[in-house]
């Protein structure tokens, strides 16, 4: 008997005389049917089979149901029906519904995308012996799955903490050099698996673009990400250092503990992120501080004023 939840995609999804259509063949697949099992079976889908177009069994004027975890991007199922063999696909958020106006006689791809960036081809194929009823299609991908799927997600996370573990084994400043080398490896727009904010603040000078981006706090220290933009279309730009002051009554120098650059010389009309680490000062109402990034061996200097942390 089919799950309950599959029956009621079934009937929403495929109309009667659809299924009519497929048995009022002269070649009589009601008889072809008695002779094939219908089955219901579980699909996993894994890195060492995930290339190799798993068989989807179809017969002709019967519905074959695919069941996901994940629910299905808009539209996402697709079929390169050149022959005109299948009835057209329905799809609701986690089924897709497939019909063939007859028995299949080669094989047909089907391309389904999910809503976590996941493309998944089978193979439509007809045998003598069986039918399937519904697959319910399991992933279990780790090196295949996408970037933003849950399998992703916790290998990243898994591969942080280890990171995280190695740098409280290092030496203090050493920890801090490693974590900002690791915020230097992180896509500004993507999901992250820290604690952070955004912050707002840049400014154009010595034909520098500075941009504040994103503020991360963990394990006492601050970490200030920011982009640099070199605008001069002849010179290179290098960092030298970078001075942090806390403002208020009256400035205080902060400790820079690390200097990360993406690149180290900036050539021109070339961006690159800068993340610089400092302890987190006392915490306040409306703290502010004031960063100086210093050219080497040049003049080119540049300075962000009142940026609130």
């Amino acid at each position: 008997m089919f799950h309950s939840v599959a029956l009621a995609a079934l009937v929403s999804f495929v109309p009667a005389s659809t299924l009519a259509a497929g048995r009022g063949k002269s070649s009589d697949p009601e008889a072809v049917l008695a002779r094939r099992e219908l089955r219901r079976r579980s699909l996993t889908i894994t890195d060492s089979n995930v290339s190799s177009l798993p068989e989807i069994h179809v017969a002709g004027g019967t519905a074959t149901i695919l069941s996901f975890q994940v629910p299905l991007r808009d539209g996402g199922a697709f079929i390169a029906d050149v022959k005109s063999l299948m009835n057209p696909l329905s799809q609701s958020e986690k089924f897709v519904v497939l019909v063939p106006k007859r028995d299949l006689p080669g094989a047909l791809p089907l391309n389904v995308s999910l809503a976590d960036g996941t493309v998944l081809t089978f193979k439509l194929i007809t045998i003598a012996t069986e039918a399937d009823a519904q697959v319910d299609v399991v992933l279990d991908l780790q090196k295949s799955a996408a970037p933003d799927s849950a399998a992703a997600l916790k290998t990243s996370l898994v591969s942080v903490r280890a990171q995280l573990d190695e740098c409280q084994a290092n030496s203090a400043t050493a920890g801090v050099a490693s974590v900002a080398s690791l915020f230097m490896q992180q896509n500004l727009d993507a999901p992250h698996a820290f604690e952070r904010h955004a912050i707002h603040g840049g400014d154009k000078q010595s034909r520098l673009l500075v941009e504040a981006r994103w503020v991360y706090r963990l394990l006492g220290m601050t970490y200030l990400v920011l982009t640099v933009e070199n605008r001069d279309p002849t010179k290179s730009w290098a960092l030298d250092r970078a001075e942090v002051k806390l403002l208020g009554g009256s400035s205080v120098d902060v400790k820079v503990l690390s200097i990360q650059t993406e690149l180290g010389t900036l050539p021109p009309d070339v961006t690159e992120k800068v993340v610089v680490a400092f302890a987190t000062p006392p915490q306040s109402a409306h703290q502010r501080v004031s960063l100086s990034l210093l050219e080497k061996e040049g003049a080119r200097h540049v300075v962000l004023d009142a940026l609130d942390l």
